[in-house]
């Protein structure tokens, strides 16, 4: 893989171009853009032949070890790794160890071990079986497996812990990754926490930069363990982390971002110059019932919210697409009226149809924000987008619990409930970090 810088903006936000994958050598991803998340080696919700529909081009996947891994059998009978193993070979596939926004009990780490919470359990993972695993699959980009699962909250203990794991077993990835036969046509990433302690993250950066003749990139991990109090992180501490970790790695690097970011965090981290997101937020959104609906034209207004909750009872009745002008096949085919219809009947093809929106139109929020980029423009795109989200954000801190999502007869709405293959919520042997 190669990435290569197009562009950089009036500030630190760029444009770039992956190419040269071994696997896919005609394959050229533009950034900044978001890995779709999936779940048991596919998109959630959307079958490998919907997939093709809603985007036409290779898509970057993101296959976290933890919904995977109990693939290990079958990948190694068939011996040409997950992507052709899912059904999936046109993609990019960038695997990682676990889905940080996976609801987890908390603890169980070991010196130089993960735990990862599959659908069998915890699984105590080391860096050599981590790489075994790796040599197995044969993704496209590897992120070194790292303690990353920590927010910003945490204790100093907690971080020194993480930072310690993480550094030490990113030196056994390196070593195997140089050493492996089965890696060459993969390019491996460096993970840096501890970003809640300037100092901390500052030795992980340092240590990471001491194998940057062998990786192609860094993740930032450890911004959020996936709880939904751990993303309630003041924005102005968030770009000063972005800005901080951008400005100590070398400029030509791949710049990953880990967890489900709302709008706003994405346009300020790829102010930054941060150029791949974790694509889990629209998924976050249809599991909730809700509709992206940002504006991306910096000229018009609209009094309707960003956001859109397709129960509200306002919809019953609305015969237009979701959102005007969007190019989506459900926008194309479907009304508001009857998207709300299938999640009061709990329909499986309402999360179909959400989601096959909320991917188009978080795709096109990179997509205007290249062309920004390109204007050097991108300062006036990123106000209007984070102004778009504050006003949202505003409006549900004052909505009564009581009278949010209500049917036509009052009754509230419950909002779709999606089984995740790793339902570790079922798992109660939880013990406090070490």
């Amino acid at each position: 893989m190669r990435f290569a810088i197009k562009q950089v903006g009036v500030g630190s936000e760029r444009l770039g171009h992956l190419t040269e994958f071994v696997r896919s050598p005609n394959c050229a991803i533009e950034t900044p853009t978001a890995a779709l998340m999936t779940q048991g080696g596919s998109v959630v919700h959307l079958t490998a032949e919907v997939l093709a529909k809603v985007f036409t081009n290779p898509q970057l996947l993101l296959m976290p070890l933890s919904n995977t891994i109990k693939f290990e059998q079958g990948i190694k009978a068939q011996g040409e790794g997950i992507a052709k193993f899912a059904g999936l070979p046109q993609h990019i596939v960038c695997s990682t160890v676990n889905n940080i926004n996976e609801n987890t009990p908390l603890g169980h780490f070991e010196m130089d071990k993960v735990p990862v919470w599959s659908n069998n359990g915890k699984k105590m993972i080391t860096a050599d079986r981590y790489m075994d695993l790796m040599e197995l699959f044969k993704p496209d980009i590897v992120l070194a497996i790292a303690d990353g699962r920590v927010s910003l909250s945490e204790g100093h203990k907690r971080i020194t812990k993480s930072v310690d794991r993480t550094c030490n077993m990113l030196n056994t990835c390196v070593n195997r990754f140089k050493e492996s036969t089965h890696l060459q046509k993969s390019s491996l990433i460096g993970v840096v926490v501890g970003a809640g302690n300037p100092r901390k993250c500052e030795a992980c950066i340092k240590q990471v930069l001491q194998h940057k003749d062998v990786i192609s990139g860094i993740a930032i991990s450890g911004l959020t363990d996936g709880t939904e109090d751990s993303y309630n992180v003041p924005m102005e501490k968030l770009e000063e982390i972005f800005q901080r970790v951008s400005d100590a790695i070398p400029k030509d690097f791949l710049r990953i971002v880990e967890g489900s970011w709302n709008p706003a965090v994405i346009v300020a981290a790829i102010q930054a110059g941060f150029d791949i997101f974790d694509g889990s937020y629209p998924l976050k959104l249809t599991n909730a019932g809700l509709a992206l609906a940002l504006k991306f034209d910096v000229n018009k207004k609209s009094e309707e919210l960003c956001i859109m909750d397709m129960s509200d009872i306002r919809y019953k009745e609305s015969f237009e697409p979701i959102l005007a002008g969007c190019e989506c096949l459900t926008c194309k085919k479907y009304t508001r009226a009857y998207v709300r219809h299938l999640l009061n009947t709990r329909e499986m093809l309402a999360s179909v149809l959400l989601n096959i929106h909320n991917l188009h139109h978080f795709d096109q929020l990179f997509y205007h924000a290249r062309m920004h980029i390109t204007a050097t423009t991108y300062r006036v795109f990123k106000e209007h987008i984070t102004k778009q989200y504050e006003i949202y954000r505003n409006n549900q801190e004052n909505i009564p619990k009581e009278t949010e999502g209500v049917q036509e007869n009052d009754t509230p709405i419950k909002k779709i409930k999606v089984r995740e293959d790793s339902d570790v919520n079922k798992i109660n042997n939880s013990s406090s970090y070490s």
